[in-house]
């Protein structure tokens, strides 16, 4: 299985045979543990996410083996793509809304700015 963790791409093998799925409002989680399910932000940010126990099967310590040992060998491990595809997110990434409340934040700053520059500037001309 393969897990995002930052900007880094991880492989992680699960150590109870379940998977945990948090879902609520379109978007959806996966976890190894169910109490990292439980306390995620989806969780507990949404009244409505669900949880759902997934079954899988591990990978046998024997299958981990065979695949270092062809990743040090330099063989490449494909798969016919008729049988795997790759997930490809359709969904359109939603636009960034502009509020009252960032513009009031731009508006406070430029203020404090032209307040700053024009006390440094009676401050280093008043000699």
């Amino acid at each position: 299985m393969e897990i995002k963790c930052g900007n880094q791409k991880l492989e992680a093998y699960p150590v109870e045979p379940f998977i945990y799925e948090v879902s609520a409002n379109g978007k959806k989680e996966f976890y190894q543990n169910v109490w990292d399910a439980f306390e995620s932000n989806l969780h507990m940010n949404n009244s409505s996410a669900k949880i759902t126990k997934i079954p899988v099967t591990p990978t046998s310590d024997e299958q981990i083996r065979a695949e270092i040992v062809a990743f040090e060998l330099g063989e490449k491990r494909t798969y016919p793509d008729e049988y795997v595809k790759e997930f490809e997110n359709t969904k359109p990434r939603p636009k960034k809304k502009i509020t009252l409340k960032s513009v009031l934040y731009v508006l406070a700053f430029a203020v404090w700015l032209t307040w700053l520059i024009g006390a440094l500037f009676l401050l280093f001309h008043s000699r």
